[in-house]
């Protein structure tokens, strides 16, 4: 007789190995996400420690500018080479880059290292965004990520300040450093490119397995792909526009500093939930109303967050503001993998956002400055809803096709 432990045994292995396969997908996802979150903290110290305030914002354009232009340069790569390979190596790239970084006092050698952690970080996300753009649960994986990467920005935010005290820029770096060594043994559970699914099998809404060819015929920038990334690009840019000053507009509304802060981080984590939401849920309610849905809550949330002038507000605002954001962004990045299941489009994507996250804050900045508040307005809450009208077309054509598949 055979046991029900040995029945169950291959599920268990089967579960292992997706466990891992998310968990070296993360690890090369993590190595654009540390140097994100770190950003704010590590700028600051790097002011104490006497870099002049503009000098410091250019090695974070560095970083972010260098990882978006270098994930648009991988991507004819991530056909020809192991998307595994793709991530190891972008990840020693980005390590040289921060070991230079802790090394360095003046702002040349810094902004070598910089540049390096950028270029590094776009071979490591461009990797894992292809990886999983050539499985079936896209939206599911890149959810899965968004909430473990948002988990991570919490966590540095929270601790970095402790190693980064007095300007002990070196030790943040560090911190960075070590934690990307850490990840990449991970990477080696992600299989070669080869081993991956020929044909993989997803589920439409109605439960029928479908499967979806591994990319367009002709050039895989269709019209509808160019207005999905400009989407992307547009939701990205308002996000970052608002996050940057997302401390200083309610401190000038009259909510104490103190309190915007702790909200924030707050909120956030809880916003995680959002990403949790679209794990579960997959594609298993279409792609159409995720989309919607998400879109509208970044919306609302993003609109009361700039007109926010109590604690209560701001809570609220932020709360819908990150639930909105953790639980679309997958759905924005799975509709173009959809696409093409080689992975370029989803590492366009990935461009398209980190150009996006690039902007946004001189833009912001600028608008701030030059014009009424309510401008400021117009162009995060606006350039929302611009996205969803951008990526609705996207959006329509992979529900058609995958109804269209199952019959």
């Amino acid at each position: 007789m055979v046991s029900a432990a040995s029945d169950a045994s291959p599920d268990r292995v089967e579960l292992r190995k997706e466990w891992r396969y998310v968990a070296g997908v993360f690890a090369g996802s993590g190595v654009g996400y540390l140097g994100t979150a770190g950003a704010p903290v590590i700028v600051a110290a790097l002011i104490v420690a006497g870099l002049g305030t503009e000098e410091a914002g250019d090695l974070g354009t560095i970083e972010l500018m260098t990882l978006a232009a270098t994930s648009t340069l991988v991507m004819p790569l991530v056909t020809r080479f192991s998307h595994r390979r793709i991530m190891v190596f972008g990840t020693m790239m980005a390590v040289v880059g921060l070991a230079i970084s802790v090394a360095s006092e003046g702002f040349a050698a810094m902004a070598l290292g910089r540049l390096l952690t950028g270029g590094g970080s776009g071979f490591a996300i461009s990797g894992a965004n292809a990886a999983v753009a050539a499985r079936g649960d896209a939206e599911r994986v890149f959810a899965l990520i968004w909430t473990l990467g948002g988990a991570i920005t919490a966590a540095l935010a929270f601790g970095l300040p402790f190693v980064t005290a007095d300007g002990n820029y070196p030790m943040g770096f560090g911190v960075l450093l070590v934690l990307c060594l850490a990840g990449l043994p991970l990477m080696f559970w992600v299989p070669h490119s080869r081993e991956l699914v020929p044909e993989p099998i997803e589920s439409a809404p109605d439960g029928t397995a479908i499967a979806r060819p591994a990319a367009p015929s002709g050039s895989i920038f269709t019209p509808v792909a160019l207005l999905g990334l400009a989407g992307i690009f547009v939701y990205s840019m308002a996000e970052t526009a608002l996050w940057n000053f997302g401390y200083y507009l309610p401190v000038e509304a009259g909510v104490p500093e103190e309190l915007v802060g702790a909200i924030l981080s707050s909120t956030v984590l809880m916003g995680l939930a959002g990403g949790a939401l679209a794990a579960w849920l997959g594609t298993s309610r279409g792609r159409l109303m995720p989309i919607v849905i998400g879109s509208l809550v970044s919306v609302a949330g993003r609109w009361l967050f700039i007109q926010s002038s109590t604690p209560e507000m701001v809570f609220l605002a932020g709360l819908l503001w990150g639930l909105g954001f953790y639980f679309v962004t997958p759905y924005q990045v799975g509709l173009l993998a959809q696409l093409d299941r080689t992975g370029r489009l989803a590492v366009a994507a990935g461009a398209a956002g980190n150009l996006g996250y690039g902007i946004g804050p001189a833009v912001a900045g600028r608008v701030l400055e030059s014009f009424d508040p309510s401008a400021f307005l117009y162009v995060v809450v606006g350039g929302t809803a611009l996205s969803l009208a951008l990526l609705l077309p996207l959006t329509l054509q992979v529900e058609r096709g995958d109804r269209g598949r199952t019959h």
